[in-house]
């Protein structure tokens, strides 16, 4: 692990580097009362005479956020929202619109260095496990931070430690959803999205039959497949891990919930996330799920969201289904501008900011945002992202999590392309992922 880890530094550090240094700054034009400052110069006025040393003024350098964002709707929100931040505080803003791999690989880089680059961190649930153990980031309760109750109070979890000490603020209510095109499904006779995943699949085989793709998916290696995949092993009553974080792959429900996952594909088809956006949209894809972070639609879209299934067939037990992709704002804890940072975590999640936010694509983590009529009439989709973000289910806490993923990803990968049977894959991903958490 320790070689796996000190390659990878080395493949990623130039380009971190190369990154860091290209990424667009949006300056928003803040500085902190300890804010360094420039000495005071003898400057010559107009008529050149020098300036009485007493007159000087002292020219205060602006201190600068730094911020790692994941690219999309979630940086949107930011930059329309920070600007306000900005002028009270008379500071500037970096924006580094990253993708998830390199986001994390950027976090895990600088929290090497003695002093580190950035300021602010979207944090994903699955990394904090391994963030904790590591120290890359700062425990917001010594700082004197406390959440207060108007956060959904189950979204938070994911952004304690197990002594309840604060190392992250919900911030965008990613949760998993289901996603459908109205028209679509209303001339295959549904008002919306059946409640089992048999519904699901007999819907995806009447679109494909009516010239349409059923059921879009992201069946990449990795992080992509097994979250396409987490929900219908969860209506299975599988998991990944069992509650003593025992490995639980090569078991009779993974493989129920793998094979039906390979019969969904039957009847749709692969697409990076933008595209599946966009066939839903367009009504060329029936349905998908989604994260609210893709694409929320409003309320006269051609789109809509869903709960997604919490059982297999009617007569079957019902499993919370859905599961959390919530994103975190934390502090690096080699940040230079710790104090200013969390005044500015504090300010972006208020419930003023999260209301305001949702005209900007943002997705609330507070309880009174959600229960706002006039929110809900802007965005009549958000109701079922809040009965989900009060109900879903959180990916395993270990630090062995991101390694797990790309293991289990690429078995699972290996299934659907059939380079593997379905047996193999699941024994060999068992054995695989077995050694990782021994190691």
């Amino acid at each position: 692990r320790e070689l796996q880890m000190l390659i990878m530094r080395k493949r990623f550090a130039a380009m971190a580097m190369v990154v860091t240094m290209l990424a667009t700054g949006i300056m928003t034009g803040c500085a902190s009362g300890s804010a360094p400052k420039e000495e005071g110069k003898t400057t010559e006025q107009a008529a050149g005479q020098s300036v009485d040393a007493g007159k000087q003024e002292e020219r205060e350098e602006k201190a600068k956020l730094t911020l790692v964002l994941r690219a999309g709707s979630y940086t949107d929100v930011m930059k329309n929202l920070a600007p306000a931040f900005a002028e009270e505080h008379n500071c500037e803003f970096e924006f580094l619109d990253l993708g998830f791999t390199d986001m994390y690989q950027k976090i895990a880089l600088d929290s090497q260095n003695s002093e580190g680059t950035y300021d602010v961190l979207m944090i994903d649930g699955s990394w904090l496990s391994e963030f904790l153990e590591n120290g890359t980031i700062v425990n917001m309760s010594e700082m004197g931070y406390d959440l207060d109750p108007d956060f959904i109070e189950l979204a938070t979890k994911g952004g304690l430690d197990d002594g309840g000490n604060v190392y992250g603020v919900p911030f965008y209510g990613n949760v998993m959803v289901q996603f459908y095109n109205k028209q679509v499904l209303k001339d295959l006779g549904y008002e919306k999205t059946p409640d089992t995943w048999e519904g699901i699949l007999e819907v995806a085989k009447k679109a494909k039959e009516a010239g349409k793709e059923g059921y879009l998916l992201r069946a990449q290696a990795g992080e992509n497949i097994l979250t396409d995949i987490y929900p219908i092993l969860l209506a299975h009553g599988g998991q990944v891990l069992d509650e003593n974080n025992n490995v639980t792959i090569n078991t009779p429900e993974f493989k129920k919930a793998l094979e039906f996952y390979m019969t969904l594909k039957e009847y749709g088809t692969i697409m990076d996330k933008d595209d599946i956006v966009a066939s839903v949209q367009s009504g060329n894809g029936a349905m998908s799920l989604d994260w609210p972070g893709w694409y929320t639609p409003l309320e006269n879209d051609t789109s809509a969201f869903n709960m997604i299934p919490k059982k297999v067939g009617e007569n079957d037990p019902e499993y919370p289904s859905s599961i959390y992709g919530l994103w975190y704002l934390g502090i690096p804890e080699n940040s230079q501008n710790r104090e200013l940072a969390m005044e500015f975590i504090q300010y972006i999640t208020d419930a003023g900011q999260q209301a305001d936010s949702v005209q900007y694509g943002g997705v609330p983590t507070r309880t009174s945002v959600y229960e706002n009529p006039d929110i809900i009439a802007q965005s009549p989709n958000l109701e079922y992202v809040y009965q989900a973000l009060k109900e879903a289910v959180y990916r395993p806490r270990i630090k062995q999590w991101t390694e797990i993923t790309v293991t289990l990803g690429t078995e699972l990968d290996n299934a659907v392309q059939g380079a593997k049977s379905v047996d193999d894959a699941l024994k060999d991903a068992q054995t695989a992922c077995e050694q990782i958490m021994k190691n």
